[in-house]
């Protein structure tokens, strides 16, 4: 039987590492400080949705408007019952 592992979700990090201050976005990435800072403790569902947000924000950014996608912010711990 052959076990499935699943993919990890690639970072869309390409190392242009420089914040764009007038947006707040990583410049070759269009993540916010907070998801760079917060990739690896996001699930992978989180990475997703950071990487939709990512390209949202290129699109907007591409077609000069201001709709740029919230950040995903730092991990919630999680509560112990």
């Amino acid at each position: 039987m052959k076990s499935h592992t699943p993919t990890p979700v690639r970072s869309p990090c390409i190392k242009v590492c420089e914040m764009d201050d007038a947006v707040g976005l990583c410049k070759g990435c269009m993540r916010t400080q907070d998801e760079r800072d917060w990739w690896v403790a996001y699930s992978d569902a989180q990475q997703r949705e950071v990487l939709l947000r990512c390209e949202q924000r290129r699109e907007a950014l591409r077609e000069g408007r201001g709709d740029l996608a919230p950040s995903m912010g730092p991990v919630e711990p999680k509560q112990k019952d």
